[in-house]
């Protein structure tokens, strides 16, 4: 039988995190409660993906909720010798490098975006959202940044040559702005090359051809929208080797012809 004490910790997540009212993240998320906070016996219990583990881990751990479960010693150091103990980690941030800031993935956007686009003009920069003018009209440009999650694969499933990010938010968010620009800063240790030394790859979405990609995207019912997106290269094929993908779906759905749009306005 259930404890109340679990039973009313649970009920709190739920009030926090509407998302976790999906059966897999449900799943995932009261498996962090009866383990109190094991990420390896949550993996094991629950046979999910560890993207989907660290997807729900990254969201009890921004509201703190995972404060009130206690490990042992000994489980605690049973949790560190693994890969998801690696990730929880730089969640809690033991091991955490800031990989990049806003403002350098802000000035990434406005390069790209001067380079396809002549006498653009750069308006208003509040929080994520870039207001800009070209050619008499006005637009704004919401930019998603993504650590590269390359580094956080096994040794024998990480690849050099691949750049791995991670992109969320609500339909609502997708639905608002003019363009989007979704940016990766690359993993220090990366051997993938990136047009400029900022060691950034991005690409430029208009509010259209989102919504085509999005159809295409299985619905889950917290509403969430996950885009994990791959910038691969082949070794030694540099910047004329990219594929693009987003591997969120089962078959992964083709971006080339997203990245081959470049950063014009259109």
């Amino acid at each position: 039988m259930i404890s109340f004490e679990r039973y009313r910790i649970w009920q709190d997540w739920l009030k926090e995190i509407p998302a976790l009212k999906d059966t897999g993240n449900g799943i995932i998320a009261r498996c962090f409660i009866l383990t109190k906070g094991n990420l390896g016996e949550v993996e094991f219990v629950t046979g999910a993906s560890k993207q989907e583990i660290f997807r729900v881990y990254e969201w009890l751990s921004e509201k703190n909720l995972l404060s009130g479960l206690t490990l042992t010693k000994e489980e605690e150091e049973v949790e560190d010798e693994g890969e998801l103990g690696h990730m929880a980690a730089v969640v809690q941030g033991k091991k955490k490098e800031r990989t990049f800031t806003r403002e350098e993935m802000v000035d990434f956007a406005k390069k790209k975006l001067s380079l396809d686009n002549k006498n653009i003009r750069f308006i208003s920069l509040k929080h994520n959202v870039l207001t800009c003018e070209h050619g008499g009209r006005k637009f704004k440009v919401y930019i998603s940044s993504s650590r590269d999650y390359e580094s956080f694969r096994k040794s024998h499933e990480y690849d050099p040559y691949r750049v791995s990010a991670w992109s969320k938010g609500t339909k609502d968010l997708f639905s608002t702005y003019d363009y989007y620009a979704f940016l990766v800063k690359a993993d220090k240790n990366t051997r993938y090359v990136t047009e400029f030394e900022d060691g950034i790859e991005g690409m430029l979405i208009s509010q259209e051809e989102l919504i085509h990609w999005m159809s295409k995207k299985v619905t889950v019912p917290s509403g969430m929208i996950n885009f994990y997106i791959h910038y691969q290269q082949s070794k030694g094929g540099g910047r004329n080797s990219i594929t693009v993908k987003d591997d969120r779906e089962d078959p992964a759905l083709p971006l080339n012809y997203l990245v081959q749009n470049g950063w014009s306005i259109r």
